[in-house]
């Protein structure tokens, strides 16, 4: 009669302790939603933080569009730190330019594509 008392005792001991804590709302959080996909509201932050929500900021990510051949070549130099003479937009595409930075004795030093609606730089070399 003893044992059967303090197992009694030890479950209902236990089931005050983890009852509460299961019936509380979980803590807001980034999880995966129904279905294992991620949903609005619990989508992971960005991965590289986020970027001044204005047009044409300076932070990784941020969408600055090209209008002209010469913005593109005032984007690479200032990408790249080199003067505008080491830059050669190569072929202009439907959306973007491929362009030759060189070196300053004229060897080639990457070839890249610069998209028209973004500003992203890629190299393709």
């Amino acid at each position: 009669m003893n044992y059967l008392f303090s197992t009694f005792f030890w479950v209902i001991l236990l089931l005050c302790m983890v009852l509460p804590a299961a019936a509380e709302e979980p803590e807001p959080g980034y999880g995966r939603g129904r279905g294992g996909r991620w949903s609005n509201e619990t989508a992971p932050p960005p991965p590289f933080g986020g970027y001044c929500p204005r047009r044409h900021a300076d932070h990784y990510g941020a969408s600055q569009p090209l209008r002209t051949p010469q913005e593109a070549r005032d984007r690479l130099g200032q990408f790249f730190n080199r003067p505008a003479a080491q830059i050669l937009l190569r072929k202009e595409l439907r959306r973007g330019y491929i362009a030759d930075i060189t070196n300053p004795d004229g060897s080639l030093f990457d070839r890249v594509i610069i998209d028209m609606r973004t500003g992203r730089i890629r190299s393709i070399r």
